[in-house]
């Protein structure tokens, strides 16, 4: 038999895990650095805005024609939704991650572990 690690092993799969969180949690911060320093305060009013505000924003700063004004709005519609799902995945990815990397640790690095992600999780607010 080989010693070889495959890639079903759950060390291989844990390591891949934690590469992939430390990936996607250097890139959140990364972004959320951007965009602080990218957006000035009219598009991060825009970000707050909800559909029907964001439809009413752009008729008043474009004057959108009728038509021009339901194209937006179906547009809006299906951008609001896309997010709205996308926002779900990304939540059980956290969940699937967090979960994993808790099964490893001892009841004193759980500990810490909750913690850390407490910390971080107020960090991204």
């Amino acid at each position: 038999m080989s010693d070889r690690a495959t890639w079903s092993h759950p060390k291989v799969i844990t390591a891949l895990l934690a590469v992939f969180l430390a990936g996607a949690a250097a890139g959140a911060l990364g972004m959320k650095l951007v965009a602080r320093t990218n957006f000035n305060s009219s598009s991060r009013a825009m970000r707050q805005m909800d559909r029907k505000a964001l439809l009413e924003y752009f008729n008043k700063e474009l004057k959108l024609s009728d038509k021009q004004q339901e194209q937006v709005e179906a547009l809006l519609d299906d951008h609001f939704k896309y997010l709205q799902t996308l926002g779900a995945q990304m939540e059980d990815v956290r969940i699937y991650g967090r979960e994993g990397i808790s099964k490893l640790l001892d009841a004193e690095q759980r500990k810490k572990f909750d913690r850390l992600m407490l910390d971080w999780q107020h960090a991204q607010r």
